[in-house]
Order: structure tokens, then C-alpha cells, then sequence
């Protein structure tokens, strides 16, 4: 069984592969404030500032969660012989 390394915020994180579970958490991160977005858009419940500022925050979001993602890494390593 192979090992595997979970690096945070390190050279190794950014230049390693993303693991899964953070690929998970952006795209579901990424569907529902882009869902959230067209419903935004097409209401006439909130005023167009609103609309405007609240589509903004839901798209900053995306990137903060995306570039967090990015932050972290997955190396797998050859297995350790054991005696």
C-alpha cells in the first residue's frame, strides 16, 4: 500500500496533486453560489446595489475557497519495507 503526505501551504502543496476532498469542497462550493448567482439575477425581491454587492461576495468566495484548495497537496509516496 502506497503512503501518502498531506502538505499545507508549502512549496510541496502547490507543486503536488490536490486532494480529492478539497476538489470536492471548490466544486461544490462553485455550484451552489453560482446557483445562488442566478437566482440573484433574476429576482426582483432585492434592490440592483444588493444584487450587485451580494453577487460580488459569492463570486470573492469561489476564489477564497479555490485558492484554499490550491493550498494543499497530496504526495504519494513509495510504501516502507518492514523487517
Amino acid at each position: 500500500m502506497k503512503q501518502t503526505v498531506t502538505h499545507f501551504a508549502t512549496k510541496e502543496a502547490i507543486n503536488s496533486e490536490t486532494p480529492k476532498w478539497a476538489k470536492n469542497l471548490f466544486r461544490i462550493t462553485f455550484i451552489l453560489t453560482t446557483a445562488f448567482a442566478f437566482f440573484m439575477a433574476g429576482t426582483n425581491l432585492f434592490e440592483e446595489a444588493i444584487k450587485f454587492e451580494i453577487l460580488l461576495a459569492l463570486k470573492s468566495l469561489d476564489l477564497v475557497i479555490y485558492g484554499v484548495s490550491k493550498l494543499f497537496g497530496v504526495t504519494l509516496e513509495n510504501p516502507k519495507e518492514e523487517d
